[in-house]
């Protein structure tokens, strides 16, 4: 884009770097340059305009006990669904809560930086500016884009998951009694959901935006996230699964 170039070190008041991202619609072609140097705050503003995301003041996002850390050296996609309890019959908003209450007691804060529901609506869920809590051990660096719904099959979470042994002695009895639980629920599952035209739709433009500001070169599933580190998830399902191939390839993008 005019204006910007990799030897711009600082913006000048006024200077070319600043003119060129002072405007309403923002495209920069060297993300790796522009983003060191570019205002945060307006550029994801300008990604909450193009993709028409739901921001967080607007669905009375809680605010955290504790500021997550920040984080802005985006290489990777994460993507995931939000589980066995949720499905297509609820509200993008009331779904959205019920996963941001579970994360807090989990994690402090919500853990995705966008959601995406039934309906293709897209949330912002977590500020871009900060650290997600999607990936266990492998945060930085990573945004998390979560489905609002089960796109997993019956028998999933036994196959793909952690297993409830390895969660006790990693993370403690309660960690360990929850993923019983959620492997008990997954057995007796019957139903799932299916992305839609609309998620997907969203979805891609949704990644297609944020390629332009940050050099994204690797997008998974967050079962993929985990392979690679060593462990093993059930997210994001089988259907999540073909979200992030099909993503992957329309993009150009490489595994985890």
């Amino acid at each position: 884009m005019l204006g910007i170039t990799p030897a711009d070190s600082i913006i000048l008041p006024n200077g070319s770097t600043h003119r060129a991202l002072d405007q309403d619609i923002i495209r920069i072609l060297n993300p790796t340059a522009a983003c060191v140097v570019a205002d945060q705050e307006k550029i994801r503003q300008v990604i909450i305009d193009r993709v028409n995301i739901v921001e967080r003041k607007t669905w009375q996002a809680l605010n955290p006990a504790k500021i997550p850390q920040n984080d802005w050296s985006y290489q990777s996609i994460a993507i995931h669904h939000a589980g066995n309890s949720f499905s297509c019959g609820a509200s993008g908003v009331d779904a959205l809560k019920q996963a941001e209450k579970i994360d807090i007691s989990s994690f402090g804060q919500i853990s995705y930086h966008y959601a995406i529901d039934c309906r293709g609506v897209v949330y912002e869920a977590l500020d871009i500016r900060h650290k997600g809590a999607h990936i266990e051990r492998g945060n930085t660096g990573v945004i998390g884009v979560v489905f609002l719904a089960d796109l997993s099959v019956r028998g999933e979470a036994s196959r793909y998951g952690p297993g409830v042994a390895n969660v006790t002695r990693n993370r403690g009895v309660r960690a360990g009694v929850s993923e019983f639980l959620g492997v008990q629920k997954d057995q007796l599952a019957v139903n799932h959901d299916e992305p839609s035209e609309l998620q997907m739709s969203k979805a891609e433009k949704l990644v297609g935006t944020l390629t332009e500001f940050f050099p994204i070169k690797r997008l998974g599933g967050h079962r993929e996230f985990a392979q690679a580190a060593g462990s093993s998830r059930a997210c994001p399902g089988i259907y999540g699964m073909i979200i992030a191939e099909q993503l992957r390839t329309k993009f150009g993008f490489i595994k985890p």
